[in-house]
């Protein structure tokens, strides 16, 4: 049972991994394009572009990841400068246990995602600037960008890096479409 607290820990681990030093200044929101909506509780919201607005939770849900067990109930946390949500699987052991945080970056872009010491990977998710990152043991951050000075973060914490990654690209599949669009 101990073990289970492991994921939550890892999972607030990597949002403080993911962290630099703030840069000075003030973030500049980006317009966006009215939102496709298909239903209210799978939209961010779009305010403008103001990032401060966007609800973590309206990005991912339990159901968005069905297809990797049963996952409890959202927590939800300011961490690391980020306003985080954290959904865990329920698991009967320590290597079945996953843990999949979105967090909201209102003030650090893309440039301030810290390597971990695998370096990190520069690349698109649906046509918008990411970073992916991998954060051993059995971590990863996949960061895609809202505006130069802020970011959206997926962190997955699990039993394998690789693994992590592989579920990392997956979920900013399910967020990307739902954050405002530059």
């Amino acid at each position: 049972m101990k073990k289970l607290y492991v994921v939550p820990l890892a999972a607030a681990a990597l949002v403080l991994a993911a962290c630099s030093s703030e840069k000075p200044g003030s973030a500049s929101p980006a317009p966006s394009a009215p939102p496709a909506q298909s239903s209210a509780s799978s939209a961010a919201p779009t305010s403008g572009g103001d990032t401060a607005s966007i609800d973590p939770c309206s990005l991912v849900s339990a159901t968005d990841l069905a297809s990797y067990g049963t996952f409890k109930p959202p927590t939800t946390d300011n961490a690391g400068g980020a306003r985080l949500c954290t959904l865990s699987k329920e698991a009967a052991t320590a290597a079945e246990a996953l843990s999949i945080g979105v967090g909201v970056r209102d003030t650090q872009g893309l440039d301030s995602v810290s390597d971990a010491g695998n370096g990190k990977t520069s690349g698109n998710v649906n046509g918008r600037k990411a970073v992916l990152a991998p954060r051993p043991p059995g971590g990863c951050l996949m960061a895609l960008e809202l505006t130069a000075s802020a970011r959206v973060d997926v962190l997955i914490a699990g039993d394998d890096t690789e693994k992590a990654c592989g579920i990392a690209e997956k979920v900013a599949d399910i967020v990307e479409p739902k954050l405002p669009k530059g």
